[in-house]
């Protein structure tokens, strides 16, 4: 039976303000550890408000938020040039149909080239609307294929200081294919999703800023 865990309203309010991660990485081209727990010495100990995981070290335990660390996971993947690991497409079953703004319309559908190699199999579907076929497989497994898109479109349009077109898309693409709060997690995809975020190369540092751990 695992241990009851504590209270962490203060902590998990904590987490939503601090606008900054916990460490900058020092150099883009170094690999980023920081303050963070050491995962040859980690122990998953279960699933708090099925949002967060709580894990422990011999000194140390942390709170770690489940989307966060999972969107950071797939980020590396998705931009490491010398990752093994490769993204399909993947069609969906059911095709989802998204309709946008008029502004967002024009844009999706003057982007429909650039939106296939993010992976967006889309093709217009009456006025201001578009029927997504297929998408990129950790979008299609468990993410928000309709926001996803949408957001791909604003990404497209928007600025983001620091980031290109290209980080801009693939950030969306991660985000909204991570689990997310309130996903009920089992303790082998707990123990999966800390290992991946834990062997990524920025593991400190969320694409939005957000912080992905705390120690308590």
């Amino acid at each position: 039976e695992l241990p009851r865990a504590p209270d962490l309203s203060e902590q998990r309010k904590r987490m939503e303000q601090t606008p900054t991660p916990l460490t900058q990485a020092s150099s883009p081209a170094r690999v980023e550890r920081g303050d963070l727990p050491r995962l040859r010495d980690l122990r998953v100990v279960g699933q708090i408000g099925s949002g967060y995981i709580l894990v422990d070290e011999p000194l140390a335990a942390w709170i770690v938020d489940q989307h966060v660390a999972h969107e950071r996971a797939l980020l590396d993947k998705l931009t490491d040039p010398e990752s093994e690991w490769m993204p399909s497409i993947q069609s969906l079953l059911v095709p989802e149909v998204v309709e946008l703004s008029p502004q967002d319309a024009a844009q999706a559908a003057e982007s429909l080239e650039e939106l296939s190699v993010y992976g967006f199999e889309v093709e217009p579907f009456g006025k201001d609307s578009f029927r997504i076929n297929g998408v990129i497989s950790t979008l299609a497994e468990r993410g928000d294929v309709a926001g996803g898109f949408k957001e791909a479109v604003s990404a497209i349009r928007g600025t983001a200081p620091g980031m290109s077109r290209e980080e801009r898309i693939l950030a969306t693409i991660a985000c909204h294919s991570a689990v997310k709060l309130g996903d009920k997690l089992s303790y082998e995809e707990m123990e999966a999703l800390i290992k991946e975020w834990l062997s990524s190369r920025y593991p400190a540092t969320c694409p939005h800023g957000r912080s992905i751990c705390y120690r308590l």
